[in-house]
């Protein structure tokens, strides 16, 4: 209960943190914002199953990229439901070709992939539109940031303690303890491990 209610209370003091500072002191805690919704996200399936994912920082780019893109043509809500979808879609593509493999292989891969989508966004600015970089002009201001990245990072964390007192959770658990023993207790494994690779 006590954690519950700390989480509640630092909730409510970073929603009401842009009547209180500047615009630098909210872009930083945008900035931190940002951040710790992506090590939610890496530790909702990296800590359970003990995979060294750095692909996670290439879902969020891939994500961040769509924003960049659409957000000219399509009305804001539309734009973050479809760069959602873009980063869960590639997830789950690497997800059948990669979590077959573990340890050591998982990791360079992950961090193959990375690299390899950063390099190819990088490519395709500069041959095909010209550019190198993206300046996004919305109709939000600063605070309006700030409250949709804490809305995103409680639902990841709220995501994160419901996957681990779950049935998914207990699995990812057993998997990360040991895959042959988890596999010998009827665990699905690929199954399981591609639904958080997805999830996160």
């Amino acid at each position: 209960m006590i954690p519950l209610l700390i989480g509640l209370a630092a909730a409510a003091l970073l929603a009401l943190s842009p009547f209180f500072f500047d615009a630098y002191g909210v872009g930083v805690i945008i900035g931190l914002l940002g951040y710790a919704t992506l090590a939610s996200a890496w530790a909702m399936f990296s800590g359970p199953t003990r995979y060294i994912s750095l692909a996670t920082v290439a879902f969020f780019g891939v994500g961040a990229y769509t924003v960049a893109v659409l957000s000219e043509v399509l009305p804001w809500p539309l734009v973050l439901l479809c760069a959602a979808l873009v980063g869960a879609s590639l997830a789950l593509v690497v997800g059948l070709s990669t979590l077959r493999v573990a340890g050591i292989y998982f990791v360079i891969f992950s961090f193959g992939l990375a690299e390899l989508i950063r390099q190819l966004i990088t490519w395709y600015e500069v041959n095909v539109t010209g550019t190198l970089g993206r300046y996004i002009f919305l109709p939000l201001e600063p605070q309006h940031v700030l409250w949709q990245l804490l809305a995103l990072a409680v639902i990841t964390l709220l995501l994160a303690i419901l996957i681990d007192r779950s049935k998914l959770g207990l699995a990812l658990k057993a998997i990360g303890d040991d895959e042959v023993v988890a596999a010998h207790a009827g665990i699905n494994l690929a199954r399981t491990k591609l639904t958080l690779f997805v999830l996160s």
